[in-house]
């Protein structure tokens, strides 16, 4: 790529984007004024709505009886410094009362009825029972009654203690014999940064992508329905340097947006401190240098956050022909977004090396971690590298896109086939880049957020149920669209030598593997825990259910959506080295899991490569089944395993390690070998 030529192309960019009204508004005037007004503005409503419910003057209907006089007394006389007040109306009957009462006449219904006492420790004029009648559906009544139970409530502690002082000397010790007290030791600090921690995540998260997705809209869908982006394509330029210009040009904007907003909450946060501060509420000795690391971190995540919103909306955008269209498609990405990062409001969701590894959600409980001052910089640099990871993948994606005159001149959002009348489909068609798009995000969403669910609700069924979803959700979409499922599915049957091919590069990559679990320990010892106790969770059940939920299921199950939708699609449609690393990018980052994303990442390409070499999908179902299946049995049966040299021990040496790398690599190389000789003719004809 020709950096000068970029560079010119990226300030064109970002020079027509400022152009553009709209993109103004969401960057600068949005953050600068909309944010700091709708914050005083809640501040002033939320004040006057609790001036308001304790200034008002409030109705109650007061039912004829015996000791009716005494309780608007009470309401009257016994209020100390509450500022609402009462007025009275009399009525005889009850019903007639209900009747006012429903036609808000009055806010409150009080019926007394005076009580007996045997003990005679209370004097018998002050005994008498009350019923409240309120509509719990009108804010005024509700409030009513709220104060005037807070009235009687007094009343009700006075009369008690003044009878407990004829009976003992001290009443305080028989009315409270227990004192608590209540302290707290987290600092004003914690305090207020757990407050900032559950607000700030959603806001700035939501912020980052509109400010991404305007410049977004109109840097794909704006260029084609302005009739722009064929003149561009014209330019002795490559696609790859337009591409880049705009990522770059959408992410500036995203990042300074980001910043501004950073900036504008944290100008509030000061002048609400000030206020505070004001009415001596005791916040003059804040200390905001703890707050330091916390606004490090986000200056250091916020940029690839934002980068990784620009690029998922841009390879989002890229399928709209108008403006219009974009937005369309655009909204329910950011109900997504908006989805994930109520994470911070949820008291039990925490950051772990678990939730580091989903996006969005990690950058939500990343801020409130933080800001909280309870983090552990291990998980920062976690959320910092999945999200580094993400961009990239979504980067790849987006120069796919880019490079495919079907999606750039294509049919748009209508070019995703689930979106046409099955009539008009053609029999034997291959699914696009916006159908692999379209279902990898439903699936991946319905992974994150339903997965979990079934896993805990049914244990290993629960991830059987996972699996059938991971194989019906692409199979049940070839089949609707018509696709040609032998083509995209790869279904033919493989050589002898295909076969002992898998099973060469499964032993020698599987080795090469422990190399890379054994470093990866090292270097974070409680990434592998988390994943061993999630195995461990879920292979419970027993050896053979075990090996069918974990060993065979997914064999099949994942890779008819990976190497088959996945893979089938993308090798027809850009590169083979890219449809290889796409497919196995997405295939580590499915288990949203640090180490098995590095893991997946690896095996995944071999996966890949078997089944383009072959032909065929059987190859790489019985790589995949190989590996599940030998985790199941060192998980059930570790004697087995212990007894195999080097393999077997728990911490490898240096020597350990060089001894499975070297084999690993010599495997590896008899295995690839192996699948080059035995690609067949015709296969050699459409791959050459």
């Amino acid at each position: 790529m020709r950096t000068k030529i970029a560079f010119t192309l990226y300030k064109k960019e970002i020079l027509d984007l400022l152009r553009d009204k709209k993109t103004v508004i969401v960057m600068i005037l949005v953050p600068i004024l909309l944010y700091p007004a709708m914050m005083l503005l809640s501040l002033l409503i939320m004040k006057g709505l609790a001036t308001d419910s304790v200034e008002r003057t409030y109705t109650v209907g007061i039912v004829e009886s015996e000791v009716s006089m005494d309780i608007y007394d009470i309401l009257t006389d016994e209020k100390d410094d509450l500022e609402y007040h009462f007025n009275k109306v009399d009525y005889f009957t009850l019903d007639a009362a209900k009747n006012a009462l429903m036609n808000k006449k009055i806010d409150l219904i009080i019926e007394s009825n005076p009580l007996s006492d045997a003990s005679g420790i209370y004097s018998d004029d002050e005994l008498f029972g009350l019923t409240f009648y309120h509509m719990a559906s009108n804010t005024q009544s509700n409030n009513a009654y709220q104060n005037a139970k807070e009235v009687f409530n007094a009343y009700s502690s006075k009369i008690r203690k003044e009878a407990f002082d004829k009976v003992y000397t001290d009443s305080e010790s028989v009315l409270n014999p227990i004192p608590m007290k209540t302290e707290s030791i987290s600092s004003k600090e914690e305090n207020a940064g757990s407050l900032i921690g559950m607000i700030l995540p959603f806001i700035l998260i939501i912020s980052i992508l509109t400010g991404a997705i305007y410049p977004a809209i109109d840097a794909t869908a704006g260029e084609r329905e302005r009739g722009t982006l064929e003149t561009i394509m014209t330019l002795p330029v490559r696609k790859s340097e337009i591409m880049i210009s705009k990522f770059l040009s959408v992410s500036t904007i995203a990042v300074f947006s980001a910043l501004l907003n950073l900036l504008s909450m944290f100008g509030m946060m000061l002048i609400m401190v000030k206020i505070v501060d004001l009415q001596g509420l005791g916040l003059t000795d804040f200390q905001y240098s703890q707050f330091v690391p916390a606004f490090i971190s986000l200056l250091l995540c916020l940029p690839i956050f934002s980068m990784f919103a620009s690029a998922v909306s841009l390879c989002i955008c890229i399928f709209a022909k108008s403006f219009k269209e974009a937005n369309n498609i655009t909204s329910p990405i950011l109900i997504v977004f908006m989805f994930a990062a109520m994470a911070s409001i949820l008291p039990t969701v925490e950051l772990n090396f678990k939730t580091a590894m989903i996006p969005v959600t990690n950058i939500a409980l990343l801020i409130k971690s933080v800001f909280s001052l309870d983090y552990d910089i291990k998980l920062v640099a976690v959320v910092l590298f999945s999200n580094l990871a993400y961009c990239i993948i979504m980067v790849i994606l987006m120069s796919v896109f880019f490079s495919s005159e079907e999606v750039l001149f294509g049919e748009g959002g209508n070019g995703i086939h689930v979106f046409e009348l099955r009539a008009n489909m053609k029999k034997g068609s291959m699914p696009g880049y916006g159908d692999v798009f379209l279902l990898f995000s439903v699936l991946i969403l319905v992974m994150i957020y339903s997965g979990s669910f079934f896993v805990l609700k049914w244990g290993i069924w629960g991830t059987a149920v996972v699996q059938l979803l991971i194989f019906g959700m692409p199979v049940l979409y070839s089949l609707y669209i018509k696709a040609d499922m032998k083509k995209l599915y790869s279904l033919r049957l493989p050589k002898i030598i295909d076969i002992l091919g898998a099973v060469v590069l499964w032993a020698g990559s599987f080795l090469i593997n422990q190399v890379i679990v054994q470093l990866l320990s090292k270097a974070f010892p409680s990434m592998v825990e988390n994943s061993s106790s999630l195995n461990d969770s879920i292979l419970s059940a027993g050896f053979v259910p075990a090996l069918i939920v974990v060993g065979f299921m997914p064999a099949i199950a994942e890779e008819a959506a990976f190497r088959g939708f996945l893979f089938g699609t993308l090798k027809h449609k850009t590169k083979i080295i890219i449809a290889i690393v796409v497919s196995a990018a997405l295939f580590g980052a499915y288990h949203m899991n640090l180490l098995q994303f590095f893991t997946g990442l690896f095996m995944g390409c071999f996966m890949a490569y078997m089944t383009y070499k072959s032909g065929s999908i059987l190859p790489s179902v019985l790589f995949h089944l190989l590996n599940n299946s030998l985790s199941v049995i060192a998980t059930y049966y570790p004697v087995l395993i212990e007894k195999i040299p080097v393999l077997g021990e728990e911490n490898l040496n240096v020597s350990g390690i060089f001894i499975l790398l070297g084999a690993g690599i010599v495997l590896v190389t008899i295995g690839v070998f192996l699948f080059m000789t035995g690609i067949p003719k015709t296969k050699r004809e459409e791959n050459p």
